[in-house]
């Protein structure tokens, strides 16, 4: 699949099968940690954990991908920026590999640069 590798949008779909019990079991999880006192921030980190210890051994169904278009002018203009000296950074949520794809393609990131990636643990 190299889907985000050319920019595109992905949306891969598996599927598992629960139990009526484990089902249960992991919605009184969820709603425990959605309910709990706890920052936000460590309510986001705990439903994530959770999410990737059920997310094993999937059954894959499919995936689409769909191309994100940019708006008209977008390349060209980030192209006359770069070269008028102007410093442009990017800041996304994107995964990696579809933000380094879409900075080529609207020329944010242009051949004679050098990539430097900053990422946090997450």
């Amino acid at each position: 699949m190299n889907f985000a590798r050319e920019g595109l949008r992905t949306l891969v779909v598996c599927q598992k099968e629960l139990h009526q019990q484990d089902y249960d079991k992991l919605n009184n999880k969820i709603y425990e940690i959605k309910t709990s006192d706890m920052p936000l921030v460590k309510k986001e980190e705990h439903l994530a954990n959770l999410y990737d210890s059920y997310e094993r051994e999937l059954i894959y169904g499919g995936s689409s991908a769909i191309e994100d278009k940019l708006q008209y002018g977008v390349p060209e203009t980030i192209d006359m920026l770069i070269k008028a000296n102007i410093k442009v950074w990017v800041l996304t949520g994107d995964k990696q590999e579809t933000a380094i794809e879409i900075g080529k393609s609207c020329k944010l990131i242009q051949e004679d640069m050098r990539l430097e990636i900053l990422t946090s643990p997450s």
